[in-house]
């Protein structure tokens, strides 16, 4: 039988359960995932608790543990989850723009887009502002290393011309992070980030005459 099914391309019984079952992991871990971050969306850290997040992807308390440990673990694939997304902008911009200027401005454009509309990106940020002695670390390194991000942007577009030699790349770094970061926190009270998009979009300009080379000419 075994020979059969190599030769008609079949595949064995075991190897499909193994298949099935890590889909089903998958697709169990992703749930809760999304679960999660709706609560956390509007709940602190403190208040949510484990079993609002089963209740609300719909999942057994036993699945989720088999999962994640705590709430801690659970908030932290959450960060972790954010910072996969935005990194994943990060690079499909990079692959799509050439100088150091549009590149910084496309992605904070991306990002604005994707924080908008992504509950998971969102939850990641607010644990970002009130997390648990727990998970400090993990909150606020991410916020560090975009800085960084930037300044890499900024130092390229000095090299490519497209940003004024002038600029300070890393003073110039922690401006861009705040306004984007200052942009997400007034967007998140007026309407929980719909319009975070149109807000960058209207801080481009102010962006672009702090740092290209034809405004400080």
């Amino acid at each position: 039988m075994v020979e059969q099914q190599k030769k008609v391309g079949v595949e064995p019984e075991a190897r499909r359960t193994a298949r099935v079952m890590q889909e089903r992991s998958v697709s169990t871990r992703t749930n809760l995932l999304e679960g999660a971050a709706r609560v956390f969306s509007r709940l602190t850290y403190a208040e949510a608790r484990l079993k609002d997040v089963a209740d609300e992807s719909g999942i057994s308390a036993g699945s989720m543990y088999f999962h994640f440990g705590n709430k801690a673990d659970l908030a932290r694939a959450i960060l972790q989850a954010q910072q996969e997304r935005m990194t994943a902008t990060l690079t499909e911009v990079l692959q799509q723009e050439t100088s150091g200027l549009t590149a910084l401005l496309a992605v904070s454009r991306q990002l604005g887009q994707l924080i908008s509309s992504d509950v998971v990106v969102q939850a990641g940020i607010k644990l970002g502002m009130q997390p648990g002695p727990d998970l400090e670390t993990d909150a606020k390194d991410p916020y560090f290393e975009w800085i960084k991000i930037a300044a890499s942007l900024i130092r390229q577009g000095i090299e490519d011309g497209s940003v004024a030699p002038t600029v300070d790349a890393d003073a110039a770094a922690e401006y861009v992070n705040v306004v984007l970061v200052g942009a997400q926190v007034l967007s998140e009270l007026e309407d929980s980030w719909a319009s975070l998009p149109q807000r960058l979009e209207r801080m481009k300009p102010l962006l672009i005459q702090a740092l290209s080379v034809d405004a400080t000419s």
